[in-house]
C-alpha cells in the first residue's frame, strides 16, 4: 500500500464530517445584528489601549454664544494636555492645523473612518493639511510615547 492510498483510505472515514462543513458553509447565513457589529466595532478600538489618550483641557465652541449675532464661526479650536506637551488642533471647512508646543518635529497620523494619513510636523511643531472628512482624530508619537485625541466629530 502506498502513502497515497493509505491517506485517502484515513481520508475516507471523514467524508460525512467534510460534506457537512460543506453544506454549512452553502447555507445562507442571518445578517449580522447591528448591535453585534457595533460591539464588534467598539472592541476593535481596544488595539490602541496602549495608547495615552490626550486630555482635552479647551474646546473653543463650548462657551460660543447661542442666538447672537455675528458670533457663528466656521473654526474649531481644541488644546489637548499630553504631559509635558500642548496639542492645538484647529479645524477649518478647508484646512487641519495640529501644533505641538513646546515645538518639535514628531510623526502624526490624522485617522478617519476612510483611514489613516501619515504626516509629520515641521520644526516648528505644525502641521498644516486639507481638513479631512469627519470623524477625525490625531495621534503623535511623542518622545513619552504615543498620544492620541479623542475624535473629533464635528
Amino acid at each position: 500500500m502506498t502513502d497515497d492510498e493509505f491517506f485517502d483510505e484515513d481520508l475516507a472515514e471523514f467524508e460525512p464530517m467534510f460534506r457537512r462543513i460543506d453544506d454549512a458553509f452553502e447555507q445562507a447565513l442571518d445578517p449580522i445584528p447591528p448591535r453585534l457589529l457595533a460591539a464588534a466595532r467598539d472592541a476593535f478600538t481596544w488595539r490602541l489601549a496602549d495608547q495615552e489618550l490626550a486630555e482635552l483641557l479647551e474646546d473653543a465652541n463650548e462657551g460660543e454664544l447661542v442666538g447672537i449675532r455675528g458670533t457663528s464661526t466656521d473654526r474649531r479650536s481644541f488644546r489637548y494636555a499630553a504631559g509635558d506637551f500642548v496639542i492645538r488642533v484647529h479645524l477649518t471647512p478647508v484646512t487641519l492645523i495640529v501644533m505641538v508646543e513646546p515645538p518639535l518635529s514628531v510623526a502624526c497620523r490624522v485617522a478617519t473612518e476612510a483611514g489613516t494619513d501619515a504626516h509629520r510636523t515641521d520644526e516648528l511643531g505644525e502641521l498644516v493639511i486639507d481638513a479631512p472628512e469627519m470623524p477625525l482624530r490625531v495621534e503623535l508619537d511623542l518622545p513619552s510615547g504615543t498620544v492620541v485625541t479623542p475624535w473629533i466629530t464635528g
